[in-house]
């Protein structure tokens, strides 16, 4: 349940102040498309950690899909758009590394339920 609160933090604060995660992360406030991005993103974290969390971590191999797909969005659009690049990347980065955390906890509850049966 850890992973759904780290989530949900980082999505609550994209959503609520996008401008203080442009700041940290980018080193400059983004402009007003990028804070407006960043909102939809927090509001899919959120929705993504109750999902989660609701089934009981069922659904951590789909939310990892969900992270590799947004994370290959981000590559791509890196790729294209040398404005946004910086932009692109971290947000690439950061789906990447809640993909490997959901994949990760995907393989814990597999082990886990494993030694239970």
């Amino acid at each position: 349940m850890a992973l759904e609160a780290v989530r949900a933090i980082w999505g609550a604060v994209e959503l609520v102040e996008p401008a203080v995660v442009g700041r940290g992360l980018l080193g400059h406030e983004p402009d007003d498309a990028v804070q407006g991005v960043m909102r939809i993103l927090g509001a899919r974290h959120l929705v993504q950690a109750a999902a989660v969390g609701l089934t009981g971590g069922r659904l951590h191999g789909a939310g990892g899909v969900v992270d590799l797909l947004h994370a290959g969005s981000m590559v791509a659009l890196a790729a294209m758009d040398a404005r946004r690049r910086r932009t692109a990347s971290v947000s690439a980065c950061v789906a990447l590394t809640f993909a490997v955390a959901e994949f990760a906890a995907a393989a814990r509850r597999r082990r886990v339920r494993g030694t239970l049966h």
